[in-house]
């Protein structure tokens, strides 16, 4: 195949001029540093505007190494996703814009200078890949929660989020706990020690949405976010939901950690409805919440509820209609489904862990 195919994969090694940079550049490089990577279908949208103008305007950035793109292996290829990895950028927005650009935002830029996802994603390297689809999941999730409050006529508010760096190096320290598989099934045997040990709580995501409609004082709502790929195996899955029962629900340690009190919900979006019911299995766990109790910290959702095709449309829901994320369609382990807009003891039953809208 001749070298020249690969050439949209490929920056050129000498970026072009740069020329004017617009308002519209600029929204661009502050959407993309807000995001960590998105795809051009949802900075489009987030963006607004005429989208064929925002996807030139894409491609000069890109040119001008002020953005950086991979698109995932395929025939065809996925779309392109971009990103940062050039101080420029930051600079740009902190001269033009005022930006505070933070030491956080300088290390990310730095570990996706040195990872080279557009590399990465030509080359076919399965580790980052993986990485990078997982981190696609928590941006459609901030995608959807911002572009949901701006069609909510104001009666629901995108007040904050958090990832990565921001969130890191949490822990709480619990019993040590081991785990044995019975001979000839699948259960372990789960084994408490003396020693304690201490286990990380670092959410993907950390979120807060308002509802002025609410009297004051009740108006924030707080939830941790976790992209489920369904490549941890069971056991890890399971001293993840312990560390968070902790951390939240026993020790509280969430109120110095994170600055928030109460946590509503730890929201976990997997990959389909048999992951959903095994990891809902989890939480009854005598290691987690225990059986017979209603713990309402971990709710539920399924990523074909965002990821299918519209109804009347060949596009992804989350992308047509991304207020689907405040539908009732957050399950808990007693099937009781939930919106992000619910307050306590609002909830309708329903068989199974989720619902089509």
């Amino acid at each position: 195949m001749p070298r020249k195919s690969f050439s949209k994969f490929t920056r050129p090694e000498e970026p072009s001029p740069k020329g004017v940079i617009s308002d519209r550049d600029l929204d661009i490089l502050a959407a993309v540093l807000r995001y960590r990577f998105s795809p051009v279908s949802e900075l489009a949208r987030l963006v607004g505007g005429n989208e064929r103008v925002t996807q030139r305007r894409l491609l000069g950035l890109y040119k001008a190494h002020l953005l950086n793109r991979w698109a995932f292996p395929g025939i065809p290829p996925s779309e392109f996703h971009y990103y940062l990895d050039n101080k420029e950028a930051l600079d740009l927005l902190a001269g033009r814009r005022g930006r505070q650009i933070s030491d956080l935002m300088l290390e990310e830029l730095r570990n996706n200078r040195e990872k080279d996802y557009a590399s990465a994603a030509v080359r076919g390297q399965h580790m980052q890949l993986g990485f990078l689809k997982h981190s696609l999941m928590i941006s459609r999730m901030h995608f959807m929660l911002e572009m949901a409050c701006r069609v909510s006529s104001g009666k629901t508010q995108f007040e904050s989020w958090r990832q990565g760096g921001e969130l890191a190096g949490h822990k709480v320290e619990l019993p040590k706990i081991t785990a044995m598989r019975k001979e000839g099934s699948n259960e372990y045997l789960w084994q408490q020690h003396e020693e304690n040990v201490l286990v990380p709580v670092e959410p993907d995501a950390l979120f807060t949405l308002r509802f002025p409609e609410r009297p004051e004082g009740e108006q924030l709502v707080h939830f941790c976010y976790e992209a489920d790929r369904g490549t941890m195996v069971t056991t890890d899955m399971l001293k993840k939901m312990r560390g968070y029962y902790h951390f939240i629900k026993k020790q509280q340690k969430h109120k110095e950690a994170f600055g928030v009190h109460p946590i509503r919900a730890v929201l976990i979006e997997t990959t389909d409805e048999d992951r959903g019911r095994k990891l809902m299995e989890l939480v009854a766990h005598p290691l987690v919440a225990g059986p017979g109790k209603r713990a309402g910290l971990f709710w539920f959702s399924i990523s074909p509820l965002f990821t299918d095709p519209a109804k009347d449309s060949p596009l992804p829901r989350y992308l047509v209609r991304p207020e689907t994320v405040l539908d009732q369609i957050w399950a808990l382990p007693d099937n009781t489904l939930h919106r992000l807009s619910d307050q306590e003891n609002s909830s309708q039953p329903q068989t199974g862990p989720t619902a089509h809208p």
